[in-house]
């Protein structure tokens, strides 16, 4: 009960940090891209906490793959949603590399090595066990969603980046595109993909 109560509060910390950094530095990208906007608009990108989307952390708590809320762009280029793609997937690539890294040099059997009659170390260090897996696991989750063609995640950016005609058409059938997505998501299907791509580095 307690090592799920970690698990369960390690994941909700990781969502998080993972949502902000990934809608924050494509944010950032938004403001040096377009230099016209307000200052308040550029001081609205640092609200960080607008970048965690309810749902998406319910879905990253319960199965381990949800999504982030992106900031609301007003895009008049195709090459700023191209950058904006880009930002957005290395930001995920960096965060997956660095804590696989992490997990591999703290953990370079795979598995969390613990004295359970040292209560309290035990509970230290399974939490930061814990933080580290669903890092890895989140960000991974996230990579993949992000490939799906949502107009608001980065493959929808992409798209809007090198045609303009396409990202139109992905609009008209963004809601059978998010059904697909759900039912990955109900199913399994991302966090096993997920988790064969992770069993790949470890």
């Amino acid at each position: 009960m307690e090592q799920k109560l970690i698990g369960l509060i390690a994941s909700i910390i990781a969502a998080c940090i993972i949502m902000m950094l990934h809608e924050l530095i494509k944010a950032m990208v938004y403001n040096v891209q377009n230099k016209e906007q307000s200052p308040q608009s550029k001081r609205n990108i640092y609200k960080i906490h607008h970048y965690i989307d309810p749902i998406g952390l319910i879905l990253c708590v319960t199965t381990s793959t949800g999504f982030s809320k992106p900031y609301m762009y007003r895009i008049k280029d195709k090459r700023t949603n191209f950058r904006l793609g880009i930002a957005g997937f290395v930001t995920l690539l960096a965060i997956f590399g660095i804590s696989l890294f992490i997990y591999k040099s703290n953990y370079p059997q795979g598995a969390f090595a613990y004295d359970i009659n040292n209560r309290v170390d035990f509970f230290v260090k399974y939490f930061w066990y814990a933080l580290n897996s669903m890092f890895v696991l989140l960000s991974m989750t996230m990579i993949i969603v992000n490939l799906f063609p949502v107009s608001t995640f980065d493959m929808g950016l992409l798209i809007a980046g090198k045609s303009p005609s396409k990202y139109f058409s992905i609009i008209k059938n963004d809601q059978y595109i998010k059904a697909i997505l759900i039912l990955t998501i109900i199913f399994d299907i991302i966090r096993a993909v997920s988790f064969s791509v992770i069993n790949l580095f470890v």
